[in-house]
Formats: structure tokens, sequence, C-alpha cells
């Protein structure tokens, strides 16, 4: 037994001391024409080496430096591959039954460049086993199916003898990606390198395991790792059922070159959507392409998202997509995915069918999601300063060109500032108008570029501007760009609002058809304009609006139709006590009414039972029309009427209007028979009428009454009783009185007689 002992360690240390000898006695060299002849075939490339030899130090088999396989000419010159070294490690004992295993495949910083042309070909087409040829190729007509069947099988197997290899290293490896295809005319570099990667037990039937690291563009340092193992890859390679076990994590991907490698992505997306900046990702799959279970996260808090001027997720603002993925076939099912950005959180789950044209089936949905913030993503809610939450929950349905969709918003309370124009006092709107118990629905379809939905809100109560207001509720439509509002009714300042119209929301032209009820015109004045104090009532009208403008403002308001104000109260003015001092204060009357003048009402408000009439609105001017007042309030002059046309310029904020005052039959009569010459006034009712005037302005109005009219019609009076007085002094016979029958008709007139009559006429 010892001596056999002895025999195996001689034999061993024989083997050693021949293994340690070897590399330095044994000049692989030589053959070094031989070895490029052997690989040449299997490459269809030009290759060459600088040098070969044995190596024990780091385990037995060959090392080869300055390995070089030249780019196919079509795409150039240069090298398709440029390695420092390739150390080839056989296992020992194989040796002794004169078998080659190969037990280790280690490539040393290897260069490797990648071409995609303007034909989107690529540079290692041609290096694929099935187009290899053998170096007993004839290229005779006759035997070329043949030659290609044998050279497809050299390259299949020179492909499974690769995968002999247990153990493949490749360290610190460079991969230049030359994009020529994209854009075309142009030619873009990528660069991932510090590339290491290494698979373990490496073979047909079994599972590879694999490990790679790398970094890609834009890194620091290696940002791109996959662990995992693949296969096993069978004889029949086939890449859709090949099982996959890997975990991927990546940080610091540059967004710009991702898009750029595939255009697609913009495409998917909406056309003003712009992005940039850095993204990480964790991915854990399992399966092969027909039957994948994924999940991971994607974080986008490096990156800065807009969507054309109206939101922008700018750097450092939390965003992350959360996605729980299942694909069989050409189907996807989420079970589900999350968004979450800044307070959002939004699920989503169903199903994508059929990926070469897509069907989906997708439920999305938040949380009670806070309104904090937002107004520094969203530019346009930064004037309305939100406050509160929201719920959304939505269905889609269909495919790209033919899609449902059903949308739900609900609040439990959702607070905004309105805007305020610069004419409007700044104390109208100290406080936040907000919505409590708020719900919206809407329903679209959507088929090629055309969209088409209907839709409804409820508000149960809230505050317009301080303004309480209940039951709030709209009905509309849409399509494409043009928002149809069916309905639309509130009850606020305790009264009822109601509302028609249509709103192009591409332009934000709108056309509207109010219909007002029994609001409190106080109140409403004081909350909605600058002019609180001054006006009272119950206010009622319809009309139409709309901010087409004109010729001298585009975008302004315009606005016609008719309005009533019941028990109403001008705060500022007393219309008929001022109109009737002035009647008074004439001379040739004052002495008939002085008494009269003295009893006048000392305040200055206007009262009546209700005011009616039409109006139309533009370029910042309303012109009355038929505006009546009746039954305007006083101590002495009871029911009276006025009725007013004219002009209010809201621009300059003043008056000009006209109209008359119309005093009641019993007051004309009394104020007649005090001062005579006013019978002059008196129209075919009996009723006394004074033109007036009103000018000043809306804060300051000042009524005026047309003196030189009244002057000239009592004037008129005064002459016409006197030339009365002189017919009779002539024998002028009275208005009315019939002449006698039988009477002189020879008789000759009097031509003073003829004038006096023209004049008494």
């Amino acid at each position: 037994m010892k001596k056999i002992v002895i025999i195996v360690l001689s034999i061993v240390f024989g083997l050693f001391v021949c293994a340690a000898v070897a590399p330095f006695v044994i000049d692989l060299n030589k053959h070094k024409g031989k070895i490029i002849e052997i690989a040449k075939p299997y490459l269809a490339r030009d290759l060459d080496f600088t040098g070969i030899k044995l190596s024990i130090v780091k385990g037995l088999g060959v090392e080869i430096e300055g390995l070089r396989i030249a780019e196919n000419p079509a795409f150039g010159k240069g090298d398709f591959l440029d390695m420092g070294r390739l150390r080839v490690k056989v296992k020992f004992l194989p040796l002794l039954r004169k078998e080659i295993e190969v037990k280790e495949l280690i490539l040393d910083k290897p260069v490797i460049q990648l071409i995609k042309n303007a034909k989107g070909e690529f540079n290692f087409n041609d290096l694929m086993g099935s187009q290899a040829k053998g170096p007993e190729d004839t290229g005779d007509a006759a035997k070329e199916g043949k030659e290609d069947k044998k050279a497809g099988e050299r390259g299949e197997d020179a492909l499974f003898a690769g995968l002999a290899v247990s153990t493949f290293t490749l360290l610190q490896g460079r991969i230049d990606f030359v994009d020529e295809f994209t854009q075309q005319g142009t030619a873009t570099t990528t660069t991932i390198d510090q590339l290491d990667i290494k698979l373990s037990d490496v073979s047909l039937d079994k599972p590879i395991h694999l490990s790679m690291a790398a970094r890609l563009p834009d890194g620091t340092k290696q940002n791109f790792t996959i662990q995992g193992t693949m296969g096993p890859l069978e004889k029949t390679i086939d890449m859709n059922r090949l099982f996959m076990d890997i975990a991927l994590q990546a940080k610091d991907l540059n967004v710009d070159r991702i898009v750029a490698l595939y255009p697609s992505i913009r495409e998917m997306l909406p056309k003003d959507t712009n992005f940039s900046g850095l993204l990480g990702m964790e991915m854990v799959s399992k399966g092969n392409i027909d039957n994948l279970d994924a999940h991971g996260t994607i974080d986008l808090k490096n990156m800065d998202i807009a969507y054309g001027e109206t939101f922008r997720k700018p750097k450092l603002v939390p965003c992350q997509v959360s996605f729980n993925a299942r694909k069989t076939g050409e189907d996807i099912q989420l079970d589900p995915s999350i968004v979450t950005m800044h307070t959002l959180s939004l699920t989503a789950s169903g199903k994508v069918s059929n990926l070469n044209d897509p069907h989906f089936d997708l439920s999305m949905g938040t949380g009670d999601t806070s309104l904090k913030g937002w107004e520094s993503l969203v530019s346009s809610l930064k004037e309305y300063e939100p406050e509160g939450s929201f719920i959304l929950q939505t269905t889609v349905k269909g495919t790209l060109k033919d899609a449902a969709a059903e949308v739900q918003l609900s609040s439990p309370r959702l607070a905004f500032k309105l805007p305020l124009s610069a004419e409007n006092d700044q104390s109208a709107a100290a406080g936040k108008s907000f919505f409590e118990s708020m719900n919206m629905k809407v329903q679209a379809v959507k088929k090629n570029d055309d969209i088409k939905g209907t839709g409804s809100l409820e508000v149960k109560t809230g505050e317009i501007q301080a303004a309480a207001f209940e039951k709030m509720q709209a009905q509309f439509d849409y399509q494409n760009d043009i928002l149809g509002i069916q309905g639309f009714q509130v009850h606020i300042l305790q009264g009822d609002i109601s509302m028609t119209g249509v709103v192009e929301t591409g332009e934000m032209q709108w056309n509207v058809k109010p219909v007002v009820k029994n609001i409190n015109m106080a109140e409403a004045v004081d909350k909605f304009t600058q002019y609180a104090g001054l006006f009272k009532g119950t206010f009622s009208g319809s009309f139409t609006a709309n901010n087409s403008g004109d010729d001298k403002q585009k975008g302004g308001l315009n606005a016609s139709g008719s309005f009533q104000i019941d028990q109403g109260e001008i705060m500022n003015v007393n219309l008929v006590d001022t109109i009737m001092e002035s009647l008074v204060g004439i001379k040739g009357i004052s002495t008939f009414l002085k008494k009269e003048g003295s009893q006048l009402e000392k305040q200055e408000i206007t009262r009546f039972d209700s005011m009616n009439g039409d109006f139309s609105m533009a370029s910042n001017t309303i012109n009355l029309k038929k505006v009546a007042l009746h039954n305007i309030h006083t101590v002495e002059a009871t029911s009276t009427d006025a009725l007013i046309n004219g002009l209010i310029d809201f621009f300059t904020n003043k008056l000009d209007m006209k109209g008359k005052i119309v005093l009641s039959p019993e007051y004309s009569a009394k104020l007649a028979k005090k001062a005579e010459p006013l019978n002059a006034l008196l129209d075919a009712e009996s009723r006394m009428v004074l033109p007036i005037s009103v000018v000043g302005s809306l804060v300051k109005p000042v009524p005026l009454l047309d003196i030189p009219y009244v002057t000239s019609a009592t004037t008129k009076y005064y002459g016409k009783k006197e030339l009365e007085k002189l017919g009779e002094k002539i024998g002028l016979p009275k208005k009315g009185d019939k002449e006698q029958k039988g009477g002189d008709h020879n008789q000759k007139e009097s031509p003073l007689g003829n004038i006096l009559k023209d004049i008494l006429k």
C-alpha cells in the first residue's frame, strides 16, 4: 500500500513539474496560422491576435493576447471586437483522458462596436451561425444547399461548444453602439463601459446563473446590475420560451438617451409632453416572454416632466411608478400598479389585450388626495389657491382609436379663491369660496380623433365669494372642443339661477343664457361688485351673454335681455323729490308751490314697487331701454312712475340717461290747481309729465329736470290764455262754438280774427 501511495504522489509531482515547465518550453505561437485557419470559417470575419501561451498560474489553460475580429466591410473599417486578453481555463482530469473540457472563459477589457446602419441592419448579422461558411465551400451552385447546411451545422456546433464552458467571465468591457437609423443622416454613439459579466453553470439542460454590472451613460460608476438565472437553453433555442428569473436594478438612466434608442416611447405620449433628467428602476421578472410575471418600481424623482404650459413636475418632487404585472401571450394583467406623485396615489388594475393592437380594460382610482402644493405643478391653479381633497375613480375600455371612459370625481370639501378684476373691491372676496359634498360624473367615447361625452355635477352646499348656495346641479355634454351646458341650477342669494349655453374650450369662447329668479339684489351687489350698499330689491331676469366682444373690444362681454326688480331701493338718490324740488324752484311756479317745497322729503333714497326694462351691453357700456319704475314712494307724490333710457359706462363710471317722471292723476290735479301754468305739462291721461336727464356716476347720480322745456311749456300756456282773452274782446268764437243755422255767410271775416284763430288752434 505504501508503494502505491509513493507511485501516485510521484506521478502527481511529475505532472505538476511538467505543467510548470510547459509554458516555458512549449511555444504555441508557431501554431498561430493554424489556429486562425480553424476559427475563421465560424466567424466569417478576419481575425488576428498578437500572441498565445500556456498558463498554469491562474489555472491550467491558454492566454491569447491582442485578439481582434475585423468589422464587416459593409459597415466600415476597424475592428468589431478588440480584446486585451482572452484566457481559456481547462479542466485537468479530462486531459488525462485526452479530452478538452473548458472550465472558464475570461475576456479582459474587450471593446465591441455595434452598428445599426441607415437601413436598420446590424453589423453582427453575418456572425450568426446559419450564415457562416466553411473552408470547403466551393461556391458551386449544385452544392449550395448542402454546403449551407454544413455551414449552419458548424455554426450550431460552435455555439454548443461555447455552451460547454462551465463559466464565462467578462471583465471591464466596453460597448459602443453607433445608431445611424433613428435619425437619418446622423450617427449617434452610446457607450456602455465598466461592463462585468459572469455566467456560471453554463449548459444546455440546466439554468445558467447570470451576474452582470455596467456603467450606463451619465452614470459616475456602475449603475446597472442584473442577477439571476436563465434557461435551460435546450438544443433548439427559442427566445420566446427562454425561462428567466432575474432581478434588475438601474440608477441614473438618462431618459433622453432611452427615447433616442426607442423613439416609439415618445409617439405613445401626448404631443405636448416633454421630459428630461435621470430615472431609477428596480424590477424582478420570472418566466418567459410569453408567460412572464414582473413587479418593480420606477423612480422619477430626478426627472423634469411637463405637458405644454399646463403641467410641470420639476426635479426633486417625488414621483414613482410601482407595477405588478403578468404577461400571458399578447395580454398583460395589472394586479395592481400604483403611480405616486406629490400627494397623489393612483392605483390601476385591469387588462391590456393584444399588444400589437392594444385593447384596454382598466380601472383606476385614488384615495383621499390633498390639493396642498399642487399649484406649483399646475400653473393655472396658482391664482385659485386650492385647498381640500378629492377622490377620483375611472374606467377605460377599448382601443387607442375606439375607447370608452367613465370618470367620477368627488370631494368632501374644495376651497378656492376666485380671481378679481381690477375694478372689483378687494374686500368683496376676502374669504375663499368653497364646495361641500361635490360629485362629478363624466362618460366619454373616443373614435379616432373624435371625442364625445356627457356628464353631471352636484354640489350640496357651499359659498361663492361669501354668498352661500345650495343644491347646485349641472348637466353637460362634450364633443371635441365644444362643451354644451344642457342645464345648470343653483339656489343662491335667496333666489334661483338656471342657465344653458356653449363653451368653446380651445379658444375659451362662451355663449350662455342665464335665467335669474328672485335673488336678493342687495346681497348680490355687495358681494360681487364694488357698489356695496347702493341697491336693494328682488331681482329677476333672462338674457344672453357671450365673450366674443366687438370691433372695439375683442374678448369683451356682450349681453342683452330683460329684467325686473321688485320692492327696490336706490340708496344714493331721491329721484322724484329731487325733480320736484327743481320744479318748485322755477321762477313763476315757486310762488304757487312754496308750501309744497317745504314739505318735500329730505332723504336720498328712491323706493319703488317695481322696475322693469330691457338692456344690452358691449364695450363696458350698458344701454338701458324702456326702463320703467312703477309706484315710486314719496310723501306727497304717490303712485309716481318714471321712464328712463340711456347709457351706463362702466369704464368711466359715467351716466348718460334721459326719461320722464309721470305723476299720478291725483297729485297732478293738486299741483295744477295750485299752479295753473303746470296744466301745460298734463298728458292725455291728466298725468303731469316732467322730462328729466340723469348724469353723474353710479356712485353719485345727478337727476336733472328739463327746466327749459317746462319754462317753454308754461310760457306758451300763459300766451295762449292771453290770446283767448283777446279773442273774446274782438268777438272771435270760442273753440267748439257751433255756427247758427241760416247765419249770414256773406259776412266778411276780420284778418286779425283769422290770425288769432291760427294761434289758438
